[in-house]
């Protein structure tokens, strides 16, 4: 949305509603859908929610979060985006954005990822949800 020069204050939740639009058309085709959103409020997670009722599809919500803020800090401060127009997010904006989320209500699988490698995390979440 923002590359199409749509200011960014008000894209809000229309940018979540628009990556349910694609990934309710893969569920009516039979594919797996996996959603990479920070859901920081409950209106964004009921939009996933709706979704899977609609569809009837099985919905799980994994939440990752770093337990060790020296960690967090440094991984933002490290980051390195290089997508064209997208600025950096300086740690500050990380520290009011956390302010913002809001609790969850709901089920979810929860990985702390200060710790571990991606390929451990995985297994986590996979041994979590019965998987493995």
């Amino acid at each position: 949305m923002w590359r199409s020069d749509i200011p960014k204050h008000m894209t809000g939740i229309a940018a979540y509603e628009v990556a349910a639009a694609v990934a309710e058309e893969n569920l009516k085709v039979g594919l797996t859908v996996i959603v990479d959103a920070v859901n920081p409020v409950e209106a964004a997670r009921a939009t996933w929610v709706r979704l899977s009722e609609r569809q009837k599809s099985k919905l799980i919500f994994v939440e990752a979060y770093c337990s060790d803020e020296g960690v967090h800090r440094k991984r933002i401060e490290n980051r390195v985006r290089g997508i064209t127009g997208m600025p950096d997010i300086p740690w500050e904006r990380v520290q009011e954005r956390r302010a913002e989320y809001e609790p969850w209500s709901m089920d979810r699988v929860m990985i702390d990822t200060a710790k571990k490698s991606p390929e451990a995390l995985v297994q986590d979440v996979l041994m979590q949800m019965g998987e493995v």
